[in-house]
């Protein structure tokens, strides 16, 4: 249960360097044309495994594939979000989109590659 958790503790900042040019969060325009009220298919970085994501404009999060839950999310700065989970600990995770080397990435809070976003329906 707690991979859910760390799926989506991401960055609020990412630290100034080279890397900076080759990375830019979502701005709110792009994530809530981009993200919102989509279903985000992503691989995560660890193990390989593909988990659906849903962010609905009411702030109700779902997460579909080899663990399901269902809980509330807000914005949290450009491009990233918080939520809750119904099966996790009352512990919110916050996460951030990232535009990284011309993919949509989710980074950790130490700003490794958390998962790598597939599709966006």
């Amino acid at each position: 249960m707690k991979l859910l958790a760390s799926l989506f503790a991401v960055a609020s900042s990412i630290g100034a360097g080279s890397t900076w040019a080759q990375e830019a969060p979502l701005t709110a325009e792009e994530f809530q044309s981009t993200i919102v009220d989509k279903t985000v298919r992503m691989t995560i970085a660890e193990d390989g495994k593909t988990y659906e994501l849903e962010l609905a404009g009411g702030g109700k999060a779902t997460v579909s594939g080899p663990y399901n839950d269902v809980g509330t999310w807000r914005v949290e700065g450009p491009g990233g979000y918080c939520i809750n989970w119904n099966k996790q600990p009352r512990a919110e995770a916050c996460a951030k989109f990232v535009k990284r080397a011309g993919a949509l990435t989710i980074l950790r809070t130490d700003g490794s590659l958390r998962a790598t976003v597939i599709s966006v329906k």
